[in-house]
């Protein structure tokens, strides 16, 4: 049995690196195969049960944010003892090196370091950390080409595509009415989002765009789907929405939620590669998203990139005119038969991830 150990430097929550995690385990044949998540930080009790059900094991550990020493130390003794063979850290900066360390003292032959952005908040740390990261990694992975280049620079890496369940995306007009009824929505336009509240996805921005498109349809609704440490502000500064606007909070039904939506937007101020986007073309939904976000994400046509310097009332009349042109069902047919094609299938990049894990050094 191959003993891997596999941590998140952000916890397990409802991001897009959690989803990674979960989605391509899911997806693995995991015969032979020893699996150790590590729970740090936060931990949702859902995700530890859907990883649980699979086999995994979940390490709890201290907080590496809050106590960062003491979990160095105990992930170092957890490698040691129970003599894993493969590290896995996904992140976004050179603060990966605590991990790489620890797997390098631990005796962990294979530490692979996998970027998930294309910028970082802890731009201190970053730099200051950057050359002990650059010794201590053995593979580098990416969900990109721009996110690879970020945090490995000129340095080989190997772009693991963020795959999507192509099955679980897939539009169904029968979700989509009963959603719509529940939440008492007939033929409004649905505009939504999915991300974290925090201040990389640019919700003040996105809230001026909702002021716009409600100049355009009165009657528009909009659903915000995802937590975080700026929510109840963007929440209060929301308030003038509050009839036009649901949050919904962390859920596990995004998949339900995307079928009632008509058009999506994702105007962040960076991302690597943003699940999201993958997820809204195989559903057959329009998106704009800002041309910060790298274009490895598209393939399909029902997606149109914006500068952040154009006005929200621009972005506002480019979706709904998007959302008056797309043909939904046809657009998730089609996307459905081009995702294979362009490598965004969760099964492929499973095998590819598998062999990693398994082929020696």
């Amino acid at each position: 049995m191959k003993k891997i150990v596999i941590t998140s430097t952000v916890g397990l929550i409802y991001d897009g690196i959690t989803n990674v995690i979960v989605s391509y385990l899911e997806a693995m044949d995991l015969q032979d195969l020893d699996i150790y998540i590590v729970a740090t930080i936060k931990a949702e009790p859902t995700i530890i049960e859907k990883l649980e059900k699979l086999g995994c094991h979940i390490v709890h550990l201290p907080s590496r944010r809050e106590d960062t020493l003491k979990y160095f130390l105990r992930l170092i003794s957890f490698i040691k003892k129970n003599e894993i063979e493969v590290i896995h850290a996904h992140g976004n900066s050179a603060t990966l090196a605590i991990e790489m360390v620890a797997g390098w003292i631990g005796g962990c032959k294979k530490r692979i370091a996998h970027s998930h952005n294309t910028r970082c908040n802890q731009v201190k740390a970053d730099k200051l950390l950057r050359p002990v990261f650059n010794c201590c990694y053995t593979d580098a992975l990416a969900c990109g080409v721009n996110a690879g280049k970020w945090l490995f620079k000129n340095r080989k890496f190997t772009v693991l595509q963020n795959g999507r369940n192509v099955e679980k995306y897939v539009y169904n007009e029968q979700i989509r009415n009963k959603l719509r009824t529940q939440y008492n929505i007939h033929k409004e336009l649905v505009i939504g989002h999915v991300g974290g509240f925090f201040e990389q996805k640019n919700h003040k921005f996105l809230l001026m765009i909702l002021h716009e498109i409600l100049k355009i349809e009165p009657q528009a609704h909009f659903f915000l789907i995802g937590d975080g440490p700026l929510k109840k502000k963007i929440e209060y500064q929301a308030r003038d929405l509050n009839e036009h606007i649901t949050f919904t909070g962390t859920t596990d039904r995004v998949t339900d939620y995307l079928q009632m939506m008509d058009g999506m937007l994702l105007p962040s101020l960076f991302e690597g590669l943003p699940l999201v986007a993958i997820e809204w073309q195989i559903n057959g939904l329009p998106c704009i998203l800002s041309d910060t976000i790298t274009k490895d994400c598209v393939f399909m046509d029902n997606v149109r990139f914006k500068s952040l310097n154009d006005s929200a009332k621009e972005w506002a009349q480019n979706i709904i005119q998007m959302i008056r042109d797309n043909d939904r069902i046809n657009s998730s047919i089609n996307a459905q038969k081009k995702i294979v094609q362009v490598g965004f299938d969760i099964k492929q990049g499973a095998k590819q991830l598998r062999s990693i894990y398994i082929e020696n050094e």
